[in-house]
């Protein structure tokens, strides 16, 4: 009796022990999985190769077996641009208003919303002359609506070049959020339009980039993990707008400011978002209203002279960091107002002409890029081709084979391992 008391006191222990063991390692597998699951972040880093895009080509259905559904991200910030109106588009505040509920309906809510310039539109009060303060307050009033979260500090305004500096402006250099950094790069004091035609001009994107690589020198020394979203409106990439053919040297000096960026991106995970080439197909070998390039591509940056006002030569760069347009939500056209006023824009198409916004979701271990329509899921990066501008007076300035490749959305981005 004695015997088989023992012997079920041993097997009851043995149970004990085991179940111990099993739920120890049921505990163990959910904390890997709440951290970011970090062995699944690893084979991803090695599966992103040298341009860190993750699921390349891949789209929706990768993103989703990553678990990027939005349910777990860090943070989630939606970026737009250029909300002016013109004869024959809808209202700028309809076409937000539109794309807000496309995100919604494939359930994203940004925590944040960024907008990169130009609130107004006029033919020649285009040199920040224009008060943006009563777009700003339809624009808060529309995002409300959609996402209630969306008030105060969760909305910023970068100056675009229509644009007066007002109160409701963000603060040129770096706000700091939890999960995130946004770097303002507002026009007219930091990197102005019309770089070229303008005075001034180069002392002040001399200032605006060694500020910029101040910060960032102290965001690496310290060791800084959050991702960096730059919030610009004028690019960084060559097209004829800087060239001799259209006389402003639009963003000559820019490669005062892609040189930091680029350095700096060897140590941070660095987001460029611009607006601003919203219309007469600047950006057709671009792809347009839809432009994406992800570290590792090649992108066209000026070769300027510092005593020309323009810049018919320009250099490849390979990028360190991603680069692409905030999406417009104003209008995108490949003409000037005086063929749209006799109603011939449809004689000047372009690359792509969609009106979008740009969602970034922030995870441990990665970004997910996407870009919405008014009707879904939108590619990132439209195809490339020649600029058809007023009849291809811009024809051979950039080379075929530098034409754009279609993006599809959603992108995944493995971000740099903590050190």
């Amino acid at each position: 009796m004695k015997k088989r008391k023992k012997q079920l006191l041993t097997v009851l222990v043995l149970l004990a022990m085991l179940l111990a063991g099993l739920a120890l390692l049921f505990s163990l597998h959910r904390a890997a999985g709440d951290a970011g699951a970090p062995e699944e972040a690893a084979q991803l880093q090695d599966d992103a190769g040298a341009s860190g895009i993750i699921n390349d080509g891949e789209g929706a259905e990768k993103a989703e077996e990553n678990g990027t559904d939005g349910s777990r991200a860090l943070a989630v910030l939606c970026f737009v641009s250029d909300y002016q109106t013109e004869p024959g588009w809808n209202t700028p505040e309809d076409n937000l208003k539109a794309l807000l509920r496309s995100v919604k309906n494939e359930g994203r809510s940004p925590d944040m919303l960024v907008m990169c310039g130009d609130y107004t539109n006029d033919a020649v009060l285009h040199d920040y002359q224009l008060s943006p303060e009563e777009s700003i307050a339809e624009i808060r009033r529309t995002a409300e609506t959609e996402f209630p979260q969306l008030t105060g500090d969760k909305l910023l305004f970068v100056q675009g070049n229509h644009d007066k500096l007002t109160e409701s402006v963000s603060e040129s250099g770096l706000h700091e959020f939890d999960d995130c950094l946004i770097y303002v790069l507002n026009t007219e004091n930091d990197f102005p339009w019309k770089q070229g035609k303008t005075a001034g001009c180069l002392k002040k994107v001399r200032k605006a980039a060694a500020d910029m690589k101040k910060c960032f020198d102290g965001l690496i020394k310290k060791g800084e993990t959050r991702p960096v979203f730059i919030a610009g409106h004028v690019p960084l990439h060559f097209t004829a707008r800087t060239s001799s053919r259209h006389t402003t040297g639009d963003n000559l000096y820019s490669p005062l400011i892609f040189d930091v960026v680029n350095e700096a991106a060897g140590s941070l995970d660095i987001v460029y978002l611009y607006g601003h080439n919203h219309s007469k197909g600047w950006d057709c070998y671009m792809g347009g209203s839809s432009v994406f390039k992800a570290a590792g591509d090649t992108v066209l940056i000026p070769a300027f002279d510092a005593d020309r006002i323009t810049a018919d030569s320009y250099m490849e760069e390979k990028l360190k960091f991603t680069y692409l347009n905030a999406g417009y939500t104003g209008y995108f056209m490949n003409c000037g107002p005086e063929e749209l006023a006799l109603g011939k824009a449809d004689d000047y198409s372009a690359a792509d002409e969609t009106l979008t916004c740009t969602v970034c979701e922030v995870y441990t271990d990665w970004l997910v890029l996407s870009r919405y329509d008014a009707d879904g899921v939108h590619c990132l990066g439209h195809e490339g081709e020649g600029d058809p501008y007023k009849g291809g007076i811009d024809k051979g300035l950039i080379d075929e084979k530098d034409y754009a490749i279609e993006v599809s959305s959603p992108q995944t981005i493995g971000r740099k391992p903590a050190e």
